[in-house]
């Protein structure tokens, strides 16, 4: 089992309020500059990430491969014909934007892309 690692009081208070029935809390680091918290919420698979000072990053919620908006799926179709897509994701940003997280098998290779809900490509 991976030992929890310490994160700071403005980082777990925000967290706490922002998500206070969350469960199976596992803290990480993203990177130097922000934490992650992995967890279950109403039994769905979620993380959000904080920078340093408990300013809340981005949230990403585990959602069903059928559940992606119609545009995502079309761009990625259009884009990957071959591809399959294998999970996805909803990342809501603090600005209201809300991006979608498809992980796609393409000839035998995962790859992890990203949209914006009309089916453009964030990167």
């Amino acid at each position: 089992m991976q030992a929890q690692i310490k994160t700071p009081n403005a980082v777990t208070t925000a967290f706490t309020k922002q998500f206070p029935h969350a469960t199976h809390i596992k803290w990480g680091k993203e990177n130097s500059q922000e934490y992650e918290a992995n967890f279950k919420l109403n039994g769905t698979t979620m993380s959000a990430n904080y920078d340093l000072n408990g300013h809340w990053k981005e949230t990403e919620t585990a959602i069903a491969v059928k559940d992606l908006p119609e545009a995502v799926t079309r761009s990625i179709q259009t884009k990957y014909p071959t591809s399959i897509i294998s999970g996805a994701d909803k990342i809501e940003q603090p600005n209201g934007k809300i991006i979608f997280e498809a992980d796609i098998k393409l000839k035998g290779r995962k790859k992890e892309i990203e949209l914006f809900p009309d089916g453009r490509s964030v990167k």
